[in-house]
């Protein structure tokens, strides 16, 4: 699988079309419309934060404080449909308040910063430095002037100390290739363990094991056939300590896959029928929830009135629930109410200037 310079493996190719729609609706909106008011077939929910610029994944902190990969809006470099700056962050959300604790993070974007590119994937080490993973894989595409150090690392900050490189995921796909189909690589999600740190790449098919600086293949995930790969978006844990990978898949309708892992990563079942998975996450009450980024039965010439995706409840007889949220990307579960990025392709400003379309938390399932 060989993805455009810069660009997220299919996801960011198929939200092309999708952008250009929601840019020419934006021309007709106002300026200022409340989030709950966009759509009539929105879920309802409680805005926890708005503002967020392209926030990816979602983790949940010891603390019960929010943590948010913003991949940023790109920046003033461009060449070839990509602006390049330093505009990605990881941010920390307190009673719905969000404090950036890693900043200047590359970032890659169209000219108005929707369907960024960047640091995909946060979490932090118990006890420990925040963690993020950077999308933007080769260095040879980067500026000068920018911090091409950061292309393909697994790179870790502690509070009021400097970013610096943990290992080179994208280093351990061209050397090893792990799926056999050629180098390329894309580190997506992060999930930091007491004892490893599991990294999804993306555009590698695998989840990957870093214990000190030392990469090496956690799981790797099946093929589809000759041009369809898992693509793995997030890596999450359980309640029971178990390990969740969604897939993206392609953007048919309901061939994504949720697997679950035992620690050491062995597969102990999947469930089937999702629609580009992004985010994964485990109730208490053993019920999953799935982040659709194109699920749904909205499709994209029906934006603004209705907008692709979903967040999916699996019940733990089977049964499915499901409600709408717009481009949906990272879910995580806690005091058993669910909560869910929103908008998760646009910059902080919203798209086309609407800030009802800015990235957002939203708590969904009330």
């Amino acid at each position: 699988m060989k993805r455009p310079q810069l660009r997220h493996p299919r996801l960011l190719v198929a939200t092309t079309g999708a952008l250009a729609l929601v840019g020419a609706a934006a021309a007709t909106q106002s300026p200022v419309v409340a989030a709950q008011d966009v759509s009539p077939l929105m879920a309802r929910h409680v805005t926890v934060t708005s503002g967020l610029d392209n926030p990816r994944q979602l983790s949940l902190l010891q603390s019960g404080d929010f943590l948010v990969a913003e991949a940023g809006h790109g920046g003033d470099i461009c060449s070839h449909g990509n602006c390049i700056g330093i505009t990605g962050k990881v941010t920390r959300i307190h009673g719905g308040v969000p404090t950036h604790v890693m900043a200047g993070l590359l970032s890659a974007a169209s000219k108005d910063g929707t369907g960024a590119v960047g640091p995909d994937g946060a979490s932090q080490l118990p006890g420990g430095p925040y963690l993020t993973v950077e999308s933007i894989a080769d260095a040879s595409f980067v500026p000068p002037g920018l911090p091409a150090w950061q292309a393909g690392k697994l790179i870790a900050k502690l509070p009021g100390g400097p970013k610096h490189q943990v290992a080179d995921i994208s280093a351990y796909e061209r050397n090893n290739d792990p799926d056999g189909e050629g180098p390329d690589s894309d580190p997506y999600s992060v999930l930091a363990l007491n004892h490893q740190t599991l990294v999804a790449d993306a555009a590698g098919d695998d989840i990957l094991s870093v214990r000190g600086h030392k990469v090496s293949l956690w799981a790797l995930l099946p093929e589809y056939g000759p041009k369809i790969d898992a693509v793995p978006t997030v890596i999450t844990k359980g309640p029971q300590g178990n390990i969740y990978v969604g897939e993206l898949h392609s953007e048919l309708k309901h061939k994504a896959k949720v697997w679950e892992y035992d620690r050491w990563g062995n597969v102990i079942r999947h469930w089937n029928g999702f629609t580009t998975v992004t985010g994964v996450a485990r109730g208490g009450d053993g019920s999953l929830y799935v982040s659709e980024l194109f699920g749904g039965v909205c499709t994209f010439d029906q934006i603004p009135s209705c907008f692709p995706g979903r967040v999916t409840r699996v019940w733990p007889d089977g049964t499915r629930t499901h409600v709408n949220v717009p481009f949906p990307h990272g879910v995580v579960v806690t005091g058993g109410r669910v909560y869910v990025n929103a908008f998760s392709i646009s910059p902080g400003t919203g798209f086309g200037g609407n800030p009802a379309w800015s990235g957002q938390l939203w708590r969904v399932f009330p």
